[in-house]
């Protein structure tokens, strides 16, 4: 792992593809667009993907159309399915993903992250710090990849890295393909993955990717990837319903 520090501010500045998927989420469209739009970083371009929302969503989307690089709106095999769509309509050098009811955490997230990208460099991925934001408590969270602990909406990386490595893997049922996604890249010869301490994020706890299922994709993941032995991805399958019961008491509580 890099601990990253910030570079020249004057090297020209890369591209980066904001990428926002979205299916009938009318209530939080508007509040994650407005968190990319007013960034202050001059570089950006903003593609929304629409799984054909029947809600409002798209009346919403419509009224932002002429600040966006691409709008598309059909039905989709399921958001990692449109995550690739994203990918495949997308021009900058970097991309990042800040999906419905995610949002950045102020409106210089992106020029301060971006300042951390050596142009000299290949591939790169920037894994930025987030917080998880529930009933009114707020907890900050920041990446330790020897634990794979990081979160997709605070990761800024090079776009180039799905010519070579793939695009998300779209099968049912899988709500960790991101994870999988980056965890085969940690220790990669050819990427450069870097550690930043730009607070990039703030997530919804609720959405696809909460639940006991993303949590035992995550850990056979890490079982594949070496960073649990059997017996630890089975103690953590077996306490995991108990721990989550008293971590939702506790957040009554906060």
């Amino acid at each position: 792992m890099i601990i990253s520090m910030p570079l020249d501010k004057t090297n020209p500045l890369s591209m980066l593809s904001v990428v926002t998927v979205v299916f009938n989420d009318f209530e939080n469209i508007a509040k994650t667009m407005d968190s990319v739009l007013t960034q202050d970083y001059s570089n950006i371009e903003y593609i929304v993907i629409d799984g054909g929302s029947i809600d409002g969503t798209v009346d919403t989307i419509k009224a932002y159309e002429a600040k966006l690089a691409v709008f598309l709106s059909e039905r989709d095999e399921g958001i990692y399915d449109a995550m690739n769509k994203g990918i495949a309509r997308a021009s900058g050098e970097f991309i990042i993903f800040m999906n419905c009811g995610d949002v950045f955490a102020n409106d210089e997230v992106v020029s301060s992250a971006m300042s951390f990208v050596n142009p000299n460099e290949g591939d790169q991925i920037l894994f930025g710090h987030w917080q998880r934001s529930l009933q009114k408590c707020i907890t900050n969270c920041q990446p330790v990849l020897e634990k794979g602990l990081f979160n997709h909406q605070a990761v800024i990386y090079s776009r180039n890295i799905h010519a070579w490595h793939g695009n998300y893997v779209n099968v049912k049922g899988l709500t960790t393909a991101d994870y999988l996604f980056f965890s085969t890249l940690f220790n990669s010869s050819i990427v450069s993955c870097k550690v930043i301490a730009t607070m990039i994020a703030t997530i919804d706890v609720n959405g696809v990717s909460s639940g006991l299922q993303t949590f035992s994709q995550k850990y056979a993941i890490d079982f594949i990837c070496g960073r649990v032995n059997k017996l630890q991805l089975l103690m953590i399958l077996i306490a995991h319903p108990t721990y989550r019961w008293i971590k939702t008491l506790l957040r009554f509580n906060c």
